[in-house]
């Protein structure tokens, strides 16, 4: 679900991405029809809408856009966990073979068509339009990823019998082979074109791009947006809806303390295998689209820590992403003058991502009003919330804690334990 919200963190636009959900388990292939209608042909759910408008928009232009041979298959396009009008995916086929892949990003009100023939992409969607027998396979956490680069991956299984008398795999006998297609967003420096999953830009055709009208957000919009991908976590989803209506002293703390005037962008989505790690997050900027933030969160605190907990490390991982931002921006030298208070350090997730850390001195000035704010958000949000326990939630993430306040800190982190002041998720 995207959910518009007006009036929050100074002028927001949508960047979403969402969670893969498979719309089937299994499925055996029977033809591949070519339609100027669309049917979801592929093994999870899909941002229909983009899809259909793009098809509109290369029905009318596919003279200029047509590159190569082959038809493009829509019905076993993919998203690729977007879900806000941002990116598709578009086997190429040609006979019976997968021969390139067409891939269609908007930035702002303009989309671009690209074709690239990566080896791994075209082995993905040959298994997925072609395999007699396929299911959707869990994607492998462990690919790697980095300060600059966020990827998704999408994993299909695909039956190899020993004898192709016998397909079937209840009935011969043979072995599941995962195929795996992955979208990276290069995050910080402003690609225009594809990333692949090297994290290096393919600026592809060079057109100027075709004008969007499917009602995506753009850049610079002067509504207000937040997005949500935590459907998963009613408890969490329900929080961010009512981020704007709490206490938005934040804002203009961050607007005095960073003295920015930037757009804010932010999405907030589920995350596993983090470790002990409660959220990361991957951050750009461009012209037309500001400042955008992809603040993954732990889905055991998802799962497991109180509603205050949740909300505070929302608006921990908002200013980290601010911090990420403004330390690319400025480099490392005129950062720490910009921002003296803040102590710089790194940090690895379960998974091997590097992420940066930023932790503030303590009685810096930078600090103080940050800690006064994020208080009286937990404050506002319980009363009944104690006062030692709010202090410790609010510094926990950003400044040093003694032992005291680490543990009340973990009680609200984890409600297993039975401890926690704080409200339970139901």
């Amino acid at each position: 679900m995207t959910r518009k919200i007006v009036s929050w963190l100074a002028c927001m636009a949508v960047f979403l991405f969402t969670l893969n959900s498979c719309v089937h388990d299994e499925m055996s292939s029977s033809g591949q029809p070519v339609s100027n209608e669309y049917t979801n042909l592929s093994l999870w759910k899909q941002d229909e809408k983009y899809i259909k408008n793009v098809m509109k928009i290369y029905a009318e232009n596919e003279d200029e856009i047509r590159k190569s041979g082959g038809t493009p298959l829509w019905n076993y396009a993919t998203t690729s966990e977007s879900f806000d009008e941002s990116f598709v995916a578009v086997p190429i086929v040609s006979g019976d073979r997968v021969t390139s892949v067409l891939k269609i990003p908007r930035h702002g009100r303009k989309v671009y068509f690209y074709y690239t023939n990566d080896p791994q992409d075209i082995e993905f969607f040959q298994g997925l339009v072609f395999a007699r027998t396929k299911k959707a396979a869990k994607a492998d956490a462990s690919y790697a990823q980095s300060e600059r680069t966020s990827c998704t991956r999408q994993s299909i299984a695909v039956w190899i019998p020993d004898n192709e008398s016998s397909p079937d795999p209840s009935s011969g006998s043979g072995h599941w082979s995962t195929r795996s297609y992955i979208k990276c967003i290069q995050l910080i420096d402003n690609c225009v074109g594809i990333v692949n999953a090297n994290g290096v830009c393919e600026m592809g055709g060079g057109n100027e791009g075709y004008d969007y009208s499917g009602g995506g957000d753009e850049g610079n919009n002067e509504e207000d947006n937040i997005i949500s991908q935590l459907q998963n976590y009613p408890c969490a989803e329900s929080l961010v809806q009512q981020l704007p209506n709490l206490d938005n002293e934040l804002a203009n703390a961050m607007r005095q303390i960073f003295q920015n005037n930037e757009n804010y962008n932010i999405t907030f989505r589920s995350r596993s295998n983090m470790g002990n790690i409660d959220g990361v997050t991957f951050t750009s900027h461009s012209n037309t689209e500001g400042f955008t933030a992809i603040i993954s969160l732990n889905d055991q605190v998802l799962t497991n820590a109180t509603k205050e907990y949740i909300l505070v490390t929302m608006y921990h991982e908002v200013i980290h992403a601010f911090l990420d931002y403004e330390k690319f921006r400025l480099g490392d030298t005129a950062f720490q003058d910009q921002y003296p208070g803040v102590i710089v350090g790194y940090d690895y997730t379960a998974d091997g991502t590097v992420v940066n850390r930023y932790t503030y001195i303590d009685g810096h000035q930078q600090l103080i009003p940050f800690l006064t704010t994020l208080q009286n958000i937990l404050s506002a949000y319980n009363p009944n919330l104690p006062h030692d326990v709010v202090v410790a939630m609010a510094r926990t993430g950003i400044a040093t804690t003694t032992q005291a306040q680490y543990q009340l800190n973990s009680n609200e982190k984890n409600t297993t334990l039975g401890n926690h002041k704080g409200t339970k998720c139901p």
